[in-house]
């Protein structure tokens, strides 16, 4: 009865990790990070991962339809609009991938106006509580990129557009830096587990952010602009204690990793 009981708790399991895996992807117009984060998605084929497709017509543009497919070979590709009401389509999927996030749609579901189908289905997707998993490299004021292309910004400018995203992370949003696209997914994927709090006790004792820094290593880690992501952890010193400026959004993987590391974030005033 026990291997029973066992074989069947496995089935359930892979088939919630299946479904998440059917994931919807919106790429906007962004011109920053968008190859790196297509990458990410492109490996995760490898995994079980298909993906069905939404761009914006600025996306069209600026990454192209072309590179698109080769990266995902999707399902089914939209443009601008899917086959049906953005919320419907929206509903059909448990996991929703942003690889490419301009200003502009950072700025609607901010304020919660989602006034283009991609962001009426990203919000949608915050709505409900599902995976919603964002590259922000084209969206973040700090991306150093932003400066090569022109972009010369007031400091109430910079400070409002990083409100966004702080928004975006508040409403459940998992932001990552467009390297850390694959493993991001991956987490969420796993997050939806109904193991998961006992798996994580498991694979290390639980320690708040705050506390638990045993050598007290300080460390100030180089990076992308005002996000902090998990390479910065994993890099670090077990019991160090990382220190960024205030500000700074630590994306969710990156908390993750530094509590079952031991690693502290702290986040000067």
């Amino acid at each position: 009865m026990t291997l029973l009981a066992d074989e069947l708790a496995e089935r359930v399991v892979r088939k919630l990790i299946d479904r998440q895996k059917r994931a919807l992807v919106i790429v906007t117009g962004a011109a920053i990070g968008v190859p790196t984060a297509l990458e990410g998605l492109k490996e995760l084929r490898k995994e079980g991962f298909t993906y069905h497709v939404l761009m914006t017509r600025s996306a069209m543009y600026v990454t192209g339809e072309e590179a698109v497919r080769a990266a995902l070979d999707p399902e089914e590709l939209w443009v601008e609009s899917p086959d049906g009401f953005p919320e419907q389509v929206a509903a059909r999927f448990d996991t929703i991938l942003v690889p490419a996030l301009t200003v502009r749609t950072a700025a609607y579901l901010a304020n919660c106006m989602p006034e283009t189908p991609a962001a009426t289905m990203i919000f949608n997707g915050l709505l409900k509580g599902k995976n919603v998993v964002v590259a922000v490299d084209g969206a973040c004021p700090d991306n150093p990129m932003r400066a090569k292309l022109g972009y010369h910004m007031t400091p109430a400018m910079r400070d409002a557009l990083h409100e966004n995203l702080e928004k975006l992370q508040a409403y459940g949003a998992r932001l990552t830096p467009a390297e850390g696209m694959a493993q991001a997914v991956r987490k969420a994927v796993t997050s939806f587990l109904p193991a998961r709090t006992a798996a994580k006790k498991a694979e290390a004792p639980a320690k708040t952010q705050g506390g638990g820094a045993r050598d007290g290593k300080v460390i100030r880690p180089a990076m992308t602009g005002k996000i902090l992501g998990v390479k910065a952890v994993n890099t670090a010193p077990q019991g160090a204690v990382i220190v960024v400026p205030r500000g700074t959004i630590v994306t969710a993987l990156a908390s993750d990793e530094a509590r079952m590391r031991g690693v502290a974030i702290q986040i000067e005033s």
